[in-house]
């Protein structure tokens, strides 16, 4: 497990001096679980939020700021070895530039001042946009559609483009979803209703991206400890695992909580395809797949994957 070799940290080489981080979003899915995770390893933790320092422990530094706020930032940054950047706007479209592209380009610029080493940029895999590609990899050419993902595409060049004399990882996760946060396609078994049916019955072949955010905060741990030289770019993915479909998350939802009511008759995916073609509504990656091969030519293994991540949402739910 990936969380007994983090625990041994310090006996690691390029993590021997390292023992300061800070990070931004720490109250995000991906966020949280590297503050709880470095914390409980014994790191000195400093996070950048808007949230009340209530939410975190007495021990971790809270900086209560915005992303843009050069005071804010400055004082995250003095003296830590490490960044990780989760800090997004995913909705306001207002405030997505700001935040996702502004925001960025202020902490890299002030990052190159500072003795930290490593940093990570949680990115998303919905910068690829519009695609003819059905099997995507980090060579595939980026072309965002819509805000979110020009904002996080740009925020990608900024810090792939920095020159930041540091080991910097850039992840790409894919449909991102936790024990509290289901997204839209585990919500469909996990509600059940007569319409959430209906839509799997329709789109049950398209491919539905899930990956759980503890494997996502894994892999940033991950590069952490087995630092890479330069920049690199890894999408993060269970689109190898077959039972990766709206039908297969629904069915398999299903069976590990011991329901019986599992769908059999889906229709053909190029069916919703067309239909969000013609219509220009909703995602066109249903019949995408995105590729984690580079991610496990690095060493990585998930922890949980598909299976062992609906059974854990199973038992926390008690279902």
């Amino acid at each position: 497990m990936f969380f007994l070799q983090y625990s041994e940290i310090k006996m690691k080489k390029n993590v021997l001096n390292m023992r300061s981080v800070a990070v931004t979003g720490a109250r995000g899915l991906i966020g949280e679980l590297i503050v709880k995770n470095l914390f409980d390893a014994g790191w000195k933790v400093k996070v950048l939020t808007r949230s009340d320092r209530k939410h975190f422990s007495p021990k971790i530094t809270v900086i209560q700021a915005d992303i843009n706020n050069d005071e804010g930032l400055r004082r995250l940054l003095d003296g830590v070895d490490a960044i990780f950047h989760c800090a997004a706007e995913l909705s306001d479209t207002e405030k997505m530039y700001s935040t996702n592209v502004e925001g960025t380009r202020k902490l890299i610029n002030l990052a190159a001042n500072t003795k930290a080493s490593f940093f990570c940029h949680l990115s998303s895999a919905g910068v690829i946009g519009a695609t003819s590609a059905s099997y995507v990899t980090e060579d595939t050419t980026c072309n965002p559609k819509n805000l979110y993902e020009k904002t996080k595409f740009e925020s990608e060049l900024l810090v792939a483009n920095a020159n930041l004399d540091m080991s910097i990882c850039i992840l790409r996760p894919t449909n991102v979803f936790s024990s509290t946060k289901f997204g839209s396609i585990l919500s469909l078994p996990i509600n059940n209703s007569w319409k959430d049916i209906i839509k799997v019955h329709l789109k049950g072949k398209e491919n539905a991206h899930i990956v759980y955010a503890k494997d996502v905060a894994n892999v940033a741990l991950f590069f952490l400890v087995n630092n890479v030289p330069d920049v690199n770019i890894y999408f993060v993915s269970y689109d190898d695992d077959v039972n990766n479909t709206v039908a297969g998350i629904y069915n398999l939802y299903q069976s590990l909580c011991h329901k019986k009511d599992l769908i059999k008759f889906t229709l053909p995916n190029y069916i919703p395809y067309l239909l969000r073609k013609t219509f220009r509504r909703g995602s066109l990656h249903g019949r995408v797949k995105f590729s984690s091969d580079k991610l496990k030519k690095e060493g990585f293994v998930f922890e949980y994957g598909v299976r062992s991540s609906l059974g854990e949402i199973c038992r926390i739910r008690g279902k």
